[in-house]
């Protein structure tokens, strides 16, 4: 297993309204850095790493969903001082904000390409494959050498980022090492196994909610998966993304920012 540091890392900023930033499967929160200056002319915010991932706290092995994820950042919002907060999610982190919005924890949520649903057998063997093949990818001894080259590089991101080039050397090898040490995949696999799509959720409609989609995204594309999380939220604003990819926060840190601060200020302004 991975080790898990003692105090989770967390990285916090900026004044204002409450903001939770929750990154992707295999990453951490730095995967948020892009942002961070324009969010938090805004926000106090707070960007923990995941449980299961490298810095972030330690997970039972086995099947595990998002339940024992969501505790974790629940613990940490707890610890913080904080009952409800803005909560944006990529990927597995829409996900995430998704879950906590349904524990009454969100002031809004904006859940760009959020993972967990689909509505066919075959949709869901596709990112079962997907996943487990960029996992194995980060171990391969070559994948660091891979990485160092920008056209390569831009290549071999292509399945998460348009613009793969614009993410520095060192960057990409963080992201391999988080990669490699995630020990939050193979339990979220095998829960996938057993039980197949999210089912549904239950968010109030008091509680706004944003679907920012890539129009481009070849991880998680808006048909099936978007279409099925769209079904799940019936009250959520869909909106999409274009130019970026997966992991948008790198393609386009302006449009990301926008897109996060446009429907945090008519929350409040609710």
């Amino acid at each position: 297993m991975a080790e898990m540091t003692a105090q989770p890392d967390l990285h916090t900023g900026g004044s204002g309204s409450p903001l939770v930033l929750l990154h992707g499967i295999n990453m951490s929160w730095k995967i948020w850095r892009p942002v961070l200056p324009a969010l938090e002319e805004h926000h106090a915010v707070l960007a923990p790493t995941l449980a299961g991932h490298l810095g972030g706290p330690g997970i039972t092995e086995g099947a595990l969903g998002i339940a024992p994820v969501a505790d974790a950042v629940e613990a940490m919002l707890d610890a913080q001082g904080v009952e409800r907060a803005h909560l944006v999610g990529n990927s597995l982190g829409g996900w995430l904000a998704c879950e906590l919005a349904q524990r009454g924890r969100a002031t809004s949520v904006v859940a760009f390409s959020p993972a967990g649903a689909w509505d066919t057998r075959s949709a869901q063997d596709r990112i079962v494959r997907l996943m487990r093949f960029a996992g194995r990818s980060a171990q391969w001894s070559l994948t660091p050498r891979l990485l160092s080259n920008p056209r390569l590089r831009r290549a071999a991101m292509r399945v998460a980022l348009e613009r793969g080039d614009l993410v520095s050397d060192t960057v990409a090898l963080e992201m391999v090492d988080e990669m490699r040490a995630c020990v939050l995949l193979e339990g979220l696999l095998g829960w996938i196994d057993e039980h197949g799509s999210i089912a549904d959720f239950d968010i109030d409609e008091t509680c706004p909610v944003r679907l920012a989609w890539p129009v481009t995204d070849r991880t998680i594309p808006w048909i099936p998966y978007g279409r099925a999380y769209r079904a799940l939220i019936p009250h959520a604003e869909v909106v999409p993304l274009r130019g970026v990819g997966h992991v948008p926060m790198f393609d386009d840190p302006g449009l990301v920012s926008r897109t996060i601060l446009d429907f945090t200020t008519r929350a409040h302004a609710q």
